[in-house]
């Protein structure tokens, strides 16, 4: 390996430690869970370049969030994470390696970017929530029972669904999904 390929290896490889921490819940997580997680968005990482289509993209996200929902533990209790955990690591990964890094390379990440969900925290959860409540007109538990452990693919998917409708209502459908949990993250976070 030349120094060119080294300094290219170890940028991704520095992206993933970055994006990782960005998450914030790597301590959720049992120890060694940070080793294999890297591993995995690593080898996920280089494939991006294959996804050619929604769908490509689709299949990648449901494989990694089945594979981490099988393979990862919670620190705590040793319990599998929810798919909901998986989701969150996976979509800010994504965030930092293609839309704040424009990796794998800047062409590649335009078409990705608007392919990458919004992440979602407890916060964000609580605010999709109120939404579709407004949507559905039903009530949903209460707001102190909401957190990301409690998301399965469907809720996620829903979710999903309901950021795309917020974007669409309240910011004219002129914004991404991953560009509304940064504007989200800042509001909801005052």
């Amino acid at each position: 390996m030349d120094g060119l390929e080294l300094a290219e290896k170890t940028k991704k490889q520095n992206i993933i430690v970055m994006a990782l921490g960005f998450t914030a819940v790597m301590p959720l997580f049992q120890e060694r869970s940070a080793d294999l997680i890297k591993e995995k968005l690593a080898d996920l990482f280089e494939g991006l370049d294959r996804i050619s289509s929604d769908q490509d993209f689709s299949n990648m996200h449901r494989e990694f969030c089945q594979w981490f929902v099988k393979t990862i533990r919670l620190a705590k209790t040793e319990e599998v994470p929810s798919y909901g955990h998986a989701a969150k690591v996976l979509d800010l990964a994504l965030k930092v390696y293609v839309y704040y890094c424009k990796m794998p390379n800047p062409a590649k990440a335009e078409f990705l970017v608007p392919k990458l969900n919004g992440a979602i925290d407890t916060r964000m959860l609580r605010h999709l929530f109120k939404k579709l409540e407004n949507i559905y007109t039903e009530s949903f538990p209460r707001h102190y029972l909401w957190t990301i452990k409690l998301i399965d693919k469907e809720n996620y998917e829903l979710l999903q669904k309901i950021i795309r409708q917020d974007i669409r209502d309240s910011f004219d459908d002129k914004i991404l999904p991953v560009e509304y949990d940064d504007i989200m993250e800042q509001r909801l976070n005052r």
